[in-house]
Order: structure tokens, then sequence, then C-alpha cells
């Protein structure tokens, strides 16, 4: 399986101590050895209330990327490209660099640029606070992208990378569908199953399907159903995209490591073997295939 997003490199970043292997993470190295999950997406993710300069701060997280988690073990690869995860031998294991959040790079794209050169291949442009280039889904979502915003996305497609719609406005995703070469969602539920601001309505979803875009199902609880969240409530969420056309979007984001709860049964990146088993028990191989690999991928 695949995973477009995990927030390891904040907990990391924030206690500096700890190690890849520091087993109170949702996703450490011993259990994604043990996990089905072959590439792990890794976002950068700089908190907006830290007292620290947030571009250095997301430079220092590319650092730890390097340093706690490709160096140290042969088995992790870095992969940018289609290519890269194709040619993984079935014992290694990728790791992809992200963005979550353009607050890092303030007004300045040269900032922008520089992390994509640095290999980071999505950019989500917003988190919840709203910032230069749009809105987001929980400040002033009805603000689109700005002219600098656009300007960014114009960028990300230069370097054919993806351009991350979690946490963005619903005006805002409107302007990346028309502006994107690589428009995707990393880590949302479906707002017909549970009306969460995180969550994408059937109209936006329909039109990431219409692309063949990847729509990362997540597995914080809260975007998912109210309290005691089954792995059954997840896949309402699942049935319900696949029912609206997306079967050649659905995706996976697990948000690990960036939530205080879990969801029963998908405790850890070692339990999503619980959900490959759902998901065999409910669709077609074929289906299952693409869902827990092919979509992510294609458009690497």
């Amino acid at each position: 399986m695949i995973d477009m997003h995990c927030d390891v490199l904040m907990k990391l970043w924030e206690e500096p101590h700890k190690s890849f292997n520091n087993d109170d993470l949702h996703i450490s190295y011993n259990k994604w050895l043990n996990s089905p999950v072959q590439v792990q997406y890794f976002a950068i993710f700089v908190p907006p209330e830290t007292n620290q300069d947030y571009f250095q701060s997301a430079l220092e997280m590319i650092d730890l990327f390097h340093e706690k988690i490709i160096k140290p073990y042969p088995e992790v690869k870095w992969v940018q490209t289609k290519e890269d995860v194709e040619a993984l031998s079935p014992h290694e294991k990728g790791a992809v660099l992200t963005l979550e959040g353009c607050h890092v790079i303030g007004e300045d794209l040269m900032r922008l640029r520089t992390l994509l050169r640095l290999g980071v291949r999505a950019v989500g442009l917003t988190w919840n606070n709203v910032n230069a280039l749009s809105g987001t889904c929980v400040d002033h979502e009805e603000l689109g992208l700005t002219t600098l915003g656009k300007e960014a996305v114009q960028i990300i497609n230069e370097y054919d990378a993806f351009v991350d719609c979690s946490h963005l406005s619903p005006a805002g995703i409107d302007d990346v569908l028309e502006l994107a070469d690589r428009p995707m969602i990393s880590h949302s539920n479906a707002k017909a199953i549970y009306q969460h601001e995180r969550n994408i309505s059937d109209q936006q979803l329909k039109q990431f399907f219409k692309l063949k875009a990847p729509v990362g199902i997540t597995f914080v609880p809260y975007f998912t159903a109210n309290e005691g969240v089954t792995i059954e409530e997840l896949l309402h969420h699942i049935n319900h995209m696949y029912e609206l056309g997306g079967r050649d979007s659905i995706s996976f984001g697990s948000d690990f490591d960036g939530m205080s709860e879990t969801i029963q049964g998908l405790e850890d990146i070692e339990a999503v073997r619980n959900l490959y088993h759902k998901l065999a028990q409910h669709y077609p191989s074929d289906d299952v295939y693409r869902m827990r690999y092919d979509n992510a991928v294609r458009f690497l």
C-alpha cells in the first residue's frame, strides 16, 4: 500500500531526542517494516503557533528526513518519481517528501522553488490558517487563490509536483482544479458521510474523479464519524467515493502521528493490514490494487 500523509517529521522536530525507531510513534522504522505500506509520504508541517522561523524550521525537517529516516536505514529509499517507486525491491521501503502549508514560505516564491528543488513532490497550499496564497477550509473558506497562490501553482506545475488540496478552502480547490496539472487530496474524507469542515463535498470529489486524481482517505477518527470509530465507519467513506465514481482516484493518507486519537483497528502503520483485509472482502482485487497502489502513483 501507499500512504500519502503522515506527520512523523513534525514529531521528530518537536522532540529532537526521538529516533525514527521510537515505539511511541504511529510510524516507526520497525512498525513500517512490519506493515503492508511500501511507500510513505512524509509531510513537512511547521505548526503555525511556533515562535521559530517557519522556513528555517521547514529546512530542519528536510534535514531530519535525511538524517533520521533515510541515512540510518539501508532498506529505506528516498523516492521522487514513479520509476523510483517501481524500482523498489519487495523488502525496500520508499519515502516521499511533501509540504503541508505554504505559510512556511510567507510571500517569497523563491522559498517555494527551493523546497521543490530539495525534492518536495506534493505541496499543500494551506493548513488551517489563512496565508498569502489562499483561504482554508476553516478560515475564510470563501477566499480562493490569491494572485500569489496562482503563481505558486504555476511553479509547482513546472516541477511536475502535486498540488495538495487537503485543508484548502472550497473556493481555493476550484481554482486549483482549473490551474494545476496534478491536483490531489492527500488526507480528507467525504463530507456527505460526515459533515466536517476538513472533508470534501461530492461536487468537488466528482471533479477529482473525472481527472483520476488521487484522493486520500484519512484515518483521523474525528473526520470519519462520531465517537468509537471503527474501520467499518471508514469503509462508509470509501464505499461512498467508490459509488460516486472514485474507482481510479481512491487512495489513502493516514495522518498518522498527526492525530491524538486513532480508529479502532487502525492504531498504527502495522494495523493497516486490517484495512487491507477489509478492502479485499468488499471490492474486486483489481480495484483494491488501484486503491492501495496505482491511484497514488499514476501521476508521479
